[in-house]
């Protein structure tokens, strides 16, 4: 037989706390005076409905109170991180880097013509071939410095800047170097 210890073990004291008999005569001794204080306190214990709808409405209370602090949390870090990011969606492009890729690309296509129709006629052109080369490459010059100058405009996208000023630069290379073979042979 085990040792007694001289204490009760009461059903449901496995947590640690008192049964519901033992917490409503606690709760008569030290808050009620009188027999009709009494009664109400052991009502509360008795009406499970009451005490139940009480506790989902402290709980609820509770969860509301900690999402609007996870809420308050999540948005002061989202504002400091938001000044460190740089986003390269929200940006407008440059408004004169569209004018350099336009410039750019109706180089591209003149020059592409007036070379087409060099070659098509084997070295016999007309004026008008040669009017296309001549535009094609003042077109790309000017192109090249629409693109520099959109560099000066502030907090834009100067993606189609680069665009512009790399098929500009590079056609003006390009006719270069026939204007250079063209004189030398």
């Amino acid at each position: 037989m085990p040792k007694r210890t001289g204490k009760r073990h009461i059903s449901g004291n496995r947590q640690g706390k008192k049964p519901d008999r033992e917490r409503v005569r606690e709760d008569s001794r030290r808050y009620t005076s009188g027999r009709y204080g009494e009664t109400s306190i052991i009502q509360k214990y008795l009406e499970p409905e009451g005490n139940h709808e009480r506790e989902l409405e402290i709980r609820k209370r509770e969860i509301m109170a900690a999402k609007q602090a996870k809420e308050e949390r999540r948005r002061k870090l989202g504002k400091e991180t938001a000044a460190s990011r740089v986003s390269y969606v929200r940006k407008p492009f440059a408004r004169r880097s569209r004018m350099s890729v336009l410039l750019s690309a109706a180089a591209l296509i003149l020059g592409g013509a007036g070379i087409y129709e060099g070659v098509a006629t084997q070295g016999h052109t007309s004026l008008t071939s040669g009017a296309f080369g001549f535009c094609s490459l003042l077109l790309s010059l000017i192109a090249v410095w629409y693109g520099i100058i959109s560099f000066w405009e502030d907090d834009k996208n100067y993606i189609l800047a680069k665009l512009g000023i790399a098929i500009g630069g590079l056609l003006l290379m390009g006719w270069t170097a026939v204007i250079i073979i063209g004189l030398g042979g």
